[in-house]
């Protein structure tokens, strides 16, 4: 049966002779021929269904009754048990709807919410973590200016400050997945970033896999920043090398989906509108269905313990939804292998400018004498190392611990030139706190900071032209921050 139903023909002794394959996606294993339909729903329907099924084999008019399933018992479903013309052999057809794609739709926005939770834990460990670290570095790199080269400390103090940068670079990973990370964003040409990615991706493949990249002209592009889309490109052809042991064929595609083909690709949640796919196809061993939905969770891997972080899949995940796009796995056609396919919305070519990356300058002894910083941070330990190791350059350094401590030393009418202020604080936030500080003090210079360094409030921040710093970051970086937010010092 390949009716647009889930459907099942019940015998004259009232069990299930056959169903199809609906029936059995619908109602579970519980429909195999031989079962008594009443088998198929919960416990206190059961009785209405089989009265049901026996009048319709007596010879009796159609009969619709509302049940809940064994497999939905939230949920009740039209059931309807026709009768059956006498001499075909079977007693009664039984019939419902089909809910296969509503379940697919289903599964895809649970996964789709069970990313965005764990995103959120991600990222709140995150920003924890960068404090810790903003901690750990700052009072490093003061010891090693007081233990330089020939100093017994030194080279100790230099490998805890080379694992501090290591914990960073897992904390980026994390803010990637959970779509915090810093973004320069621009209109790309990805025909063009992808064939200029060819030699790297060649060097990473090795001489086993044969490399191809396929697709275009594209009549539009996308707007993302290129060293993330550079880095899903990368990582997926890393984890796709390794599906085949260093040895098979890798496929990159480009190509343009319209607004009209969206719906024909299956994936309800993507919107109708102009996108542009990167399909990476490799021959390796494929997904097997029991892991396949756990693959972009942030350190799930298959590899051995000490191989990989776990942490690739997760970045490109976080990479795309923060880029506005949506990326699946699936078997590839010929059976044999993955295809990852990353949607992202088409933008015209001219959509929007090119964003220069922003290059801090080299921070120099005494560069902030006498400038007068207000630094705000809930974290004491932050706060203490931040002040400590701005005082050396100079500045009249006065600390809060929160903005309304803050807000109060300002009302007392004490000067500054610039404040420094951490974006997450209880109460008023680093945003709202630059606002009220710029209102009373129009000129102040301000450098905002946060280890969440791609929320909402910093793009309101750089809206307003705020330098923003993500944790952890070495301190000349801040003074080079300082420094720029005041240039008539």
């Amino acid at each position: 049966m390949s009716l647009p139903l889930a459907m099942a023909l019940v015998s004259i002794d009232g069990l299930i002779a056959v169903s199809n394959v609906a029936l059995l996606a619908t109602a579970g294993s519980g429909c195999r021929p031989g079962a008594r339909p009443e088998a198929l729903v919960i416990a206190e329907d059961a009785t209405g269904l089989a009265d049901a099924v026996r009048r319709a084999i007596a010879g009796g008019a159609q009969i619709e009754i509302r049940a809940a399933l064994v497999t939905r018992p939230e949920e009740k479903q039209v059931i309807t048990i026709s009768p059956v013309p006498p001499g075909l052999g079977v007693g009664a057809l039984l019939a419902m709807r089909d809910i296969r794609e509503q379940l697919r739709l289903e599964a895809q926005v649970a996964a789709a919410t069970r990313m965005q939770a764990v995103g959120q834990l991600a990222g709140g460990v995150a920003h924890d973590f960068n404090n810790i670290l903003t901690a750990v570095l700052g009072i490093t790199d003061q010891m090693i200016d007081r233990h330089p080269v020939g100093d017994p400390d030194h080279e100790n103090l230099d490998e805890i400050r080379r694992n501090g940068l290591r914990a960073a670079a897992l904390v980026a990973q994390l803010l990637a997945f959970a779509r915090q990370q810093p973004q320069r964003q621009q209109v790309l040409d990805l025909e063009t970033l992808i064939a200029a990615l060819r030699p790297l991706l060649a060097q990473l493949l090795g001489k086993g896999i044969d490399l191809r990249i396929e697709g275009g002209p594209l009549r539009a592009a996308v707007r993302a920043d290129p060293g993330q889309i550079e880095q899903v490109i990368v990582n997926l052809a890393v984890n796709a090398r390794d599906a085949m042991s260093g040895a098979g064929s890798l496929t990159i595609t480009v190509r343009d989906v319209p607004a009209g083909e969206i719906h024909a690709l299956g994936h309800r949640i993507i919107p109708q509108v102009d996108h542009i796919a990167i399909d990476v196809v490799d021959t390796g061993a494929g997904i097997p269905a029991a892991i396949a939905g756990k693959i972009f969770e942030p350190f799930f891997t298959t590899k051995p313990m000490g191989e990989g972080t776990g942490l690739g899949l997760s970045t490109v995940y976080g990479i795309v939804k923060q880029s506005g796009g949506y990326i699946f796995a699936s078997p590839s056609d010929g059976g044999r292998g993955t295809v990852f396919s990353v949607y992202l919305p088409a933008v015209t070519r001219l959509a929007a400018r090119v964003v220069a990356p922003v290059v801090a300058a080299q921070a120099q002894e005494n560069s902030l004498v006498d400038l007068r910083v207000l630094l705000v941070e809930d974290d004491a330990a932050v706060r203490a190392i931040l002040e400590r190791g701005l005082r050396r350059f100079g500045p009249v350094v006065t600390v809060a611990g929160d903005a309304m401590v803050a807000l109060g030393i300002l009302d007392e009418g004490a000067e500054f030139d610039v404040l420094v202020s951490d974006i997450m604080m209880p109460g008023i936030d680093g945003v709202e706190l630059a606002s009220r500080a710029l209102a009373m003090r129009p000129g102040l210079g301000v450098v905002l900071m946060s280890g969440s360094a791609e929320a909402p409030l910093h793009r309101a921040a750089s809206a307003q032209g705020v330098r923003f710093l993500a944790k952890p970051f070495a301190l000349a970086e801040l003074v080079a921050a300082i420094g720029d937010a005041c240039p008539a010092h």
